[in-house]
């Protein structure tokens, strides 16, 4: 009853700390920014999306993304672990076709990945580098060879407590016209992979 209440305090000060009308989260200017009333929807169970932008790596051009957050009741370290054992993804992510690391140099990877999305797109298949130096707190990844014109984003690690808030960012130029409907099915697929992460993790 003590560690629950003690658990409970902390979780508080937790938001008291991190929460003061917007919060921003990490490292960056490019961290994933949480709200106060995001931080209660969250306790509550809910995948937050939100539609945003921004810069193409190779040119000054602007590029969409979208932003994912989940609470997941482990801590980061955990949470890491199942995204960085790239080749179990499979198993735990039904979007998650095939991933096979064909080169791991400690912080950085190679994988080759299959990913079949949505049920009216086909599936895509492309490389993506996983950078993984800041170890716990964000994972980096990008296209570099494959489908879609330009690919990359990052997961972001923030402790909340004895939990885990899981940021996700992605952009995409697929270098073809996605239809509004198509993006619908888009956004309940990424709803779903930040489910089956977060049932893994609290395993």
């Amino acid at each position: 009853m003590q560690g629950e209440v003690l658990n409970f305090l902390f979780k508080r000060l937790a938001s008291l700390c991190l929460v003061s009308g917007a919060l921003l989260l990490s490292l960056s200017s490019s961290a994933v920014t949480i709200s106060s009333l995001e931080i209660r929807n969250l306790e509550n169970g809910q995948v937050i999306q939100n539609s945003i932008k921004g810069r193409s790596l190779g040119s000054s051009r602007s590029i969409k993304g979208s932003e994912s957050k989940i609470l997941i009741h482990a801590p980061a370290q955990k949470v890491w672990q199942v995204l960085d054992e790239k080749e179990n993804l499979p198993r735990i992510i039904r979007q998650v076709k095939e991933a096979r690391v064909i080169e791991d140099n400690g912080n950085s990877q190679k994988v080759v990945t299959s990913v079949k999305v949505c049920s009216l797109l086909p599936k895509f298949d492309y490389v993506l580098s996983f950078d993984n130096s800041e170890k716990f707190r964000r994972m980096k990844f990008r296209k570099t060879d494959g489908c879609f014109k330009e690919l990359f984003g990052y997961f972001e690690f923030i402790p909340y407590g004895n939990s885990t808030i899981l940021g996700y960012r992605i952009y995409s130029d697929p270098g073809f016209y996605i239809p509004k409907f198509v993006c619908s099915g888009l956004k309940e697929d990424a709803k779903n992979i930040m489910r089956s992460i977060k049932k893994e993790a609290e395993k």
